[in-house]
């Protein structure tokens, strides 16, 4: 009977989880149904505000929200922001079309760091995939090695082409896990926004630029933001940058 009597206080409260998590994931379901209902009545600045509000206090997105999100705002000459909406689109579905829409819109108004590669999509699917793909290297290598353990008793000898695959899929498994950059983005938000030589603000600013501009993402160091501008290391505040999660 007493191990009854303490089971029940915590299903209660699990039910309770159970029941908010409900009513939260509804209310995200029904605000996103208003939005898009918005959306396609050209109503865009109503459904723009309900679309932020999902993002940014409820945290729910999806890539279909983030590009009604780039087309609103480019539609607003707000290209800032229009960028980092497609830029976290492309980066949660590698879809090479709006490739074409970010350079476009970089072109036009003379915005840097917008020059797409073969490499940068692969390491944009790297990023994606990353924990599978080391997953699958790993199972790789473990199914080599139980190989060469069972080839090795069976017949009384070193496989050696087994030994081989084994040692170079190590190898590949090391440069994932060391070598692959995993630098993030991040677009200038403010205009203007100062780059300067060191964390500080009594440091030398190196340039005056534009918001809208994409940069490397380095690091952060205290409330600035380590970047890669036009090949050089430099610093911007962390409220000057929309940084790119994928």
């Amino acid at each position: 009977m007493q191990n009854l009597t303490c089971k029940i206080p915590g299903a209660l409260v699990a039910l309770i989880f159970l029941v908010i998590n409900t009513a939260l994931a509804q209310k995200n379901t029904a605000d996103l149904v208003l939005a898009d209902s918005l959306f396609e009545q050209k109503k865009y600045t109503e459904s723009m505000e309900i679309y932020e509000q999902v993002l940014h206090q409820q945290q729910q997105y999806s890539p279909r929200m983030l590009l009604k999100m780039g087309f609103i705002l480019e539609g607003l000459n707000n290209y800032s922001q229009s960028l980092y909406y497609l830029n976290l689109y492309y980066s949660l579905t590698s879809d090479k079309t709006v490739l074409k829409k970010m350079e476009s819109l970089a072109e036009e108004n003379r915005l840097e760091g917008y020059e797409f590669t073969d490499w940068s999509f692969f390491m944009n699917l790297y990023k994606r995939f990353r924990q599978q793909i080391v997953m699958v290297v790993v199972a790789f290598s473990l199914l080599i090695f139980s190989l060469i353990l069972y080839q090795k008793r069976r017949n009384q000898e070193r496989p050696l082409a087994a030994g081989i695959v084994f040692v170079i899929s190590l190898a590949v498994l090391f440069g994932l896990l060391n070598f692959l950059p995993d630098h993030s983005k991040g677009i200038i938000a403010n205009d203007p926004t100062y780059i300067r030589e060191a964390p500080s603000g009594a440091s030398d600013v190196t340039e005056i630029i534009g918001s809208g501009h994409r940069v490397t993402v380095l690091g952060k160091e205290d409330v600035w933001v380590k970047i890669r501008w036009r090949d050089e290391v430099a610093y911007i505040k962390e409220n000057g940058i929309l940084l790119i999660e994928s």
